[in-house]
């Protein structure tokens, strides 16, 4: 009996370690996954490198599997913060929604607010402002009573709203954000907005406040947000003329960049301030030098963002839970159809121009050969008629040379009028089919704005192409400025607003002015 006994609680205890480890060893493997998301997590917080932390999309997928969405949703936001430092933009999208998803699924808020502000991020970066904002404001509604990040996600609101030029809701914003951050007592938040407040001082043409949120936020920034301030400080003084405070503060910038690591997009204001800096003073070397180093860094920026653009991305998400793969091809050959289309119209208006051009160009030629011929065969006349006397010969010989030379001069010269007319007349004709074409404004600008006349010189090749148009506006708008008037005329063309500022050689802010100062007056003139 004893026997029997020993051998029945040996089977037992086998039996109860059969169903005991494989549970054991699943509660090890959870403890393991969520190490790893931990160590992620702790890395990304402290600005360290995660590009290669891989293993947290083993972590994603477990916990997936298993259906465990409170681990999930805090995975699944880590892991789309590594695909987005390795540049994988469109998985660091999905899965960013999928932290979102899980989030709310499983009464995550804080993975779910995270997700929806670097959701705003991406957007962000890729231009999509407005999107941009409706995940922040997405974001500041999750975080409930945590006030700090709650404060950051307005901050970020306000910005894109300065982006978009909505500098009224951005006001009201930036308002809410600094009374969260000062209630919480969150310096580096409240130096932050400080700094955007004082962007939209600049923007609104108030330095003197932009100065004051400046001053208040310098001592709140730490160390790697310091930087941006000293940078926006100098702005400010560069704008006011404040050369002593310009180079204090310049200084100061330099010398924390030296000691911190900056963004790309900081790199890129930096040394965008430093051009216009070079430039105030008469530097143009330096300002070359800076503007060589500003391009490579928006190179890099732009190159970033043309990898993957996150709205497309995005479309993409919402497109495939919708539609079945034959939709998607369809709609990728229309896309192809159309490119194409559009190429080889461009192709056939191209060639078009070109040979216009030079039959212009052989015809202008035929011309002036011809007049050559002519001036050649009176010499030759003049030449034999002079056969009395050798004095005589020599010096209508050099009278002949040197008229030669004066006809020929004369020639080129009206050749080149000729020509240059007519690539005026070219310039304009591509503008009056696409007012946006970039490149025919540039050549317009090339052609006419040579000298001290040039507005002359562009009013009397806008009269020939538009008859008439300039005395009507003269006529119905006797008060405009100079400056109004040649803003008039270049709106007939589609420029952006700093090629605006550049032909009428003012700052973009002073377009403006002189745009609404126009529209009230021809409003009045009505």
């Amino acid at each position: 009996m004893n026997c029997k006994s020993v051998k029945t609680k040996t089977v037992f205890l086998c039996l109860a370690a059969l169903l005991l480890f494989p549970s054991c060893n699943t509660k090890s493997k959870t403890e393991q996954m969520r190490a790893v998301v931990e160590e992620v997590r702790a890395k990304y917080k402290a600005y360290e490198d995660i590009s290669q932390d891989d293993q947290i999309f083993e972590a994603y997928d477990y916990f997936v599997r298993q259906k465990d969405y409170e681990n999930a949703a805090p995975a699944a936001l880590y892991s789309g913060c590594v695909r987005q430092a390795k540049k994988e933009y469109e998985s660091a999208m999905n899965c960013y929604k999928k932290a979102d998803e899980y989030g709310r699924q499983a009464g995550d808020s804080v993975s779910a607010a995270f997700a929806q502000y670097y959701i705003g991020d991406l957007l962000n970066a890729s231009g999509n402002e407005a999107e941009a904002i409706t995940n922040y404001k997405a974001a500041a509604a999750l975080w409930g009573d945590s006030l700090s990040r709650k404060a950051r996600c307005l901050n970020a609101v306000a910005m894109m709203d300065l982006v978009v030029d909505e500098y009224d809701s951005a006001f009201v914003y930036l308002e809410q954000a600094l009374n969260l951050a000062q209630t919480a007592e969150d310096k580096v938040t409240e130096a932050s907005v400080l700094n955007n407040y004082s962007v939209a001082y600049q923007l609104t043409d108030d330095n003197e406040a932009a100065l004051d949120c400046l001053r208040k936020a310098l001592p709140l920034s730490d160390e790697k947000r310091r930087p941006v301030a000293l940078l926006n400080l100098a702005k400010v003084f560069l704008a006011s003329g404040d050369r002593d405070s310009l180079e204090y503060y310049k200084t100061q910038m330099l010398s924390a960049i030296e000691r911190t690591e900056i963004s790309p997009e900081t790199q890129a204001a930096v040394y965008g301030f430093l051009i216009k800096d070079a430039l105030a003073v008469g530097d143009y070397e330096k300002a070359y030098q800076f503007e060589k180093q500003h391009e490579k860094v928006a190179l890099d920026l732009l190159s970033d963002q043309t990898q993957s653009s996150v709205l497309e991305i995005q479309k993409k998400y919402d497109f495939e839970a919708q539609a079945n793969q034959h939709n998607r091809q369809m709609l990728s050959r229309q896309r192809v159809i159309i490119v194409l289309t559009i190429v080889l119209i461009a192709a056939l208006v191209l060639v078009t121009i070109l040979v216009l051009n030079a039959l212009k160009k052989k015809r202008i030629e035929a011309e002036v050969n011809a007049n050559l011929l002519e001036l050649k065969k009176r010499n030759a006349q003049q030449q034999q008629e002079q056969t009395t006397m050798q004095a005589q010969y020599d010096e209508l010989q050099k009278q002949n040379a040197q008229q030669s030379e004066l006809q020929a001069a004369f020639g080129d010269k009206l050749k080149d009028e000729y020509l240059q007319k007519c690539h005026i007349i070219r310039c304009f004709e591509v503008l009056s089919r696409d007012r946006s074409n970039p490149m025919a404004f540039k050549d317009l600008e090339k052609s006419l704005f040579e000298g001290e006349d040039h507005w002359a010189s562009f009013e009397a090749a806008f009269e020939g192409v538009h008859p008439g148009f300039i005395a009507s506006v003269r006529e119905r708008y006797p008060d405009l400025t100079e400056t109004e008037f040649r803003y008039c005329l270049l709106s007939h063309f589609k420029l952006s607003r700093q090629e605006y500022a550049d032909a009428l050689g003012c700052s973009v802010y002073n377009v403006d002015k002189v745009r609404a100062s126009l529209n009230n007056k021809m409003k009045n003139n009505q």
